[in-house]
Order: C-alpha cells, then structure tokens, then sequence
C-alpha cells in the first residue's frame, strides 16, 4: 500500500493512506541504509504489522526537499509575514521568495495580523508591491476570522509549508484553520521576539492540499553558483529592457531595471535585498 508521511515523531513515521487510515510505521533495515533520513512528505510503500502499525518497505523517490524545514516533495510554500508584534523581517521574506524561486516552488504571501491598529496603510502597500511582482498576497487576521476562508479554500496541489519567523502568527493561524490542530502558541517574550512553538513538521489535509506546519527559524542560508538565479528570483525585473543580455542590473549602462527603480515601479527594498542575496549567496559577488 502506497502513503503519505504525514508526522515523524522520536523516528516513528506516521504514514497516512488516500482512505485517511493512518498508520504509526518503523523502517526496515536496509530502508535506512539507502534513504538515511526519513523526511514527513515522503510517499512510502507500506506493510500492515499489528493493528494501527505498519512496516514501511519503500521510500519513493523525491521530487525535491527542503532542509529548513525538513520536508520531502514540496509543491509550494506559504510564506507568513507579520509588520508588527513582532516586527517582521521584509529582507527574510525576500530570501524565503527567492529560495522558493530556485527550487521551483510555488509561493504566496501571507501578512498576519491584519486587524492591528496602524497595520492597514502599510500592509496594503507591501501588499501592492508583492501583487505587481507576480505574487497572490493574503491579509489576515486569526483571531476575527478576517481572510482564513478565502485562504484556505483557494485551488492548489501537493505540500504547501507553511513557514516564516517565529512569532508572526504560525500556529495561531493553523489552529485558527483547523481548530482540532495540535498546534500550541505562546505568548511572545518580553523582549518581543517570537518564541518557537512547533517542534516538527506535521501535514494536515486540506481542500486537495496538503498543508505542513513547520518550526519558524530566523535566518535561511544557502549557496548559488549563478547570479542569474538570484536575478530571476526577482520576477518584477522581467520585462525591464538593458542594454546587455546578462545584466545583474548593478551597475551596467543602460539597466532598465535600474531605471524602473528610479520612477518607483519597482520597490526600493525588493533591490537592496537582490544587492544583498548577490554578496551573500553568489560567491563571486
């Protein structure tokens, strides 16, 4: 029987059928030899042992995986932002975008915390500028309700991570989802930083969806051989005429990227942020 690894909890798989029978699983010997590391998101070829346990025989291969997150066969990720209690970070969401980009992945944008005082005027302008780059943005508020349906009901396929910094409202949005959800928050700490609530990845069934709720990390990190990957992270650049194929939009004559940055259409942080991700991922840069 073929399933999907939903939990992976002190090493024991639970693995979940297309029929919703769920199974608490261990690994074959030789399974772990080859594979090394089970990963929630792995579909898995299974055995029946004992009543609600199983044997897993196979791991089929991957279609990719994330490290942070550990998840395996992601199709897209929601990336959680919040401007205020705690202030977010718009550089981290921009290297979230951009991983996702490099991986192939799907990404859309989620701003938490949409009913606080003051967050409207600002939330709609970062909102504005992610749109205008390609992005579907949501504004939401957890505790009033405010966008959850029109969130979740929206058309998609595969696993969806459900990632951001600690803090930005998570497992209070997941539970707000799916209130039978194990998902505990905590109130943030003095010093107004996010604590980390999740401690591994679960995946929960949504509408044709998988959603996984993941541990919330403050930094990402990662290594690109070609500037050109961080270039086409930034989709609002396409379209943009220079003088030179290969532009990296720094400091060329003749940058039609540089010169949409000059009339404002396109954002002045979303540019520092590619300067940036080119000095701290591209080696050669």
């Amino acid at each position: 029987m073929q399933g999907l690894v939903t939990l992976l909890e002190a090493n024991r798989p639970t693995v979940s059928l297309p029929d919703g029978t769920t199974y608490l699983c261990y690994l074959k010997g030789r399974i772990k030899r080859d594979v090394g590391r089970i990963m929630v998101g792995d579909r898995v070829i299974i055995e029946p042992t004992d009543p609600g346990e199983a044997r897993i025989d196979a791991v089929l291969p991957r279609d990719n995986q994330l490290v942070r997150p550990p998840v395996a066969n992601v199709g897209g990720l929601f990336v959680v932002f919040s401007l205020t209690e705690p202030s977010g970070s718009l550089e981290l969401l921009d290297k979230r975008l951009v991983m996702a980009r490099i991986h192939g992945l799907e990404a859309e944008i989620v701003l938490s915390k949409a009913d606080l005082p003051g967050n409207r005027q600002d939330l709609s302008r970062i909102q504005q500028v992610y749109e205008a780059a390609g992005y579907r943005v949501w504004q939401v508020s957890s505790p009033r309700g405010l966008g959850l349906q029109e969130l979740v009901r929206e058309r998609r396929a595969g696993i969806w991570v459900l990632t951001g910094e600690s803090g930005v409202g998570k497992s209070t949005l997941l539970k707000a989802i799916i209130p039978s959800a194990q998902a505990e928050t905590q109130e943030l700490s003095r010093i107004g930083r996010g604590q980390q609530t999740t401690r591994w990845v679960r995946l929960y069934q949504m509408h044709g969806y998988w959603l996984a709720d993941s541990p919330g990390y403050t930094a990402l990190e990662s290594t690109v051989a070609e500037a050109a990957m961080i270039r086409e992270g930034f989709p609002e650049f396409e379209g943009h005429r220079c003088r030179f194929a290969d532009c990296l939009h720094r400091q060329e004559p003749g940058c039609g990227v540089k010169e949409a940055l000059s009339t404002g259409e396109i954002a002045e942080w979303r540019y520092q942020h590619y300067q940036k991700l080119l000095t701290e991922w591209v080696k050669a840069y």
